[in-house]
């Protein structure tokens, strides 16, 4: 008979995440995951591999959770010990299991790799454990589970996390417990900062308490997470929210900001070209991240120096004098002589000072200008950026797809 269950915990584990060696992703996946199904995460540990200390972390987890998911530590290297530490922890034995070594053999033959006794360890399987397959990987998920408690082993690589968690794991917790099920819709929007998004929507959600809402900003971006008890109220809470946020809404659901400007590039059979500077190519391996962007996206030019965007981009050596690398004209210099070598239908150029040396009094590090050229049309966008390098050069990206993004869905008064 399926348990009740509000919540799990998740235990993350190993010593290059303890460190900050290596940063964490797997947390906000499984979270989103399971909170889609609906079970909250009740708590997180982030822990190291040693042995005593793990063997400890999982003994409280499971004393205060009937579900704990952990992640990390199924590989074959000496220091992944998850599975024999949770094996103590239930009082069982390590066995191993043949039919799973010979899958693990396979897969390790088909890249050409010979099979070490290392590599075997992986096939080692705590008696009475369930396994969840892990298609893209070598260790399979590991289910261990008594009278009160339940224990999930998962790889920590993030792709397999990710192979493993969706379908198998959340099918498995659908089908073992009762869950508390709350309706989620993800809004995306971009062009407005969290706290304009946030005092525009109070009004209405004043009057709808019923409603939990979460804000999710990231590199310019904001999600808007909306739970309610039922479906026929999040549909009326979307067509009022977009109402309220209008064209700054640029997804519901969870495409990207790219994915959407290729969706409506392809609608319109247009194309574009990119000319980088500050970017250095985020802008082109952003837009390609998107599956089926050579449908629309012919290429761009990274024009780090100045030579570089008069060879390239045909931007004149008296404009880039005259006014500087970073300025409204050669942005939009940029943009035009992108679209002309490539003969796309829009040119996108993005040229800034990221910093964090080469800032000016008058042309300080954060300034980017982002240009837009189409069809006997031009826009340049000017922008400031107080923050650090990796932060500027990615906000800007956001920036110059969703100009380009409201450019296309929007009439021609937007020039």
């Amino acid at each position: 008979m399926a348990r009740s269950l509000k919540s799990a915990e998740l235990v993350i584990i190993g010593d290059e995440l303890v460190s900050g060696a290596v940063p964490d992703v797997n947390v906000a996946y499984l979270t989103s995951k399971l909170l889609a199904i609906g079970l909250s995460v009740s708590r997180v540990t982030i822990t190291g591999d040693e042995p005593l200390t793990l063997e400890q972390v999982l003994f409280e987890a499971l004393d205060r959770s009937a579900l704990v998911i952990s992640s990390g530590g199924l590989g074959p290297t000496s220091d992944d010990r998850t599975r024999t530490v949770a094996a103590s922890v239930f009082g069982r034995t390590l066995s191993l299991d043949k039919k799973l070594l010979e899958r693990i053999r396979k897969r390790y033959e088909k890249m050409g790799r010979k099979l070490s006794e290392l590599g075997e360890s992986q096939a080692l399987v705590p008696q009475g454990a369930k396994l969840l397959v892990n298609p893209v990987g070598a260790a399979p998920g590991i289910i261990l589970s008594d009278n009160r408690r339940t224990l999930i082993l998962l790889p920590g690589v993030p792709s397999e996390v990710k192979a493993v968690t969706d379908p198998g794991l959340l099918e498995y917790i659908q089908k073992n417990y009762m869950l508390n099920i709350r309706h989620t819709l993800i809004i995306r929007t971009s062009g407005k900062p969290e706290t304009d998004i946030e005092e525009r929507l109070t009004p209405f959600l004043n009057l709808n308490k019923d409603l939990k809402i979460s804000y999710l900003p990231k590199f310019g971006m904001v999600d808007l997470r909306i739970e309610a008890s039922a479906k026929t109220k999040l549909n009326s809470a979307l067509r009022q929210i977009k109402k309220i946020l209008g064209a700054d809404i640029y997804a519901v659901g969870e495409r990207s900001l790219a994915e959407v400007a290729g969706e409506l590039l392809c609608k319109r059979k247009s194309t574009l070209a990119v000319a980088e500077s500050c970017t250095a190519g985020m802008l082109a391996s952003t837009i390609v991240d998107a599956a089926g962007s050579s449908r629309y996206f012919l290429g761009g030019v990274v024009s780090y120096s100045n030579e570089a965007k008069e060879a390239f981009l045909d931007v004149p050596h008296a404009l880039i004098s005259k006014h500087g690398a970073v300025s409204s004209e050669v942005a939009l210099a940029m943009a035009e002589g992108v679209r002309r070598r490539f003969g796309s239908t829009y040119g996108l150029s993005i040229t800034g000072v990221a910093g964090p040396a080469g800032g000016t009094r008058d042309k300080p590090v954060g300034l980017v200008y982002i240009g837009l050229s189409a069809p006997g049309k031009t826009k340049v966008i000017r922008t400031m950026f107080p923050s650090y390098r990796n932060l500027i050069r990615a906000r800007s990206v956001t920036v110059a797809l969703d100009m380009l993004r409201r450019i296309l869905v929007m009439t021609q008064k937007a020039f």
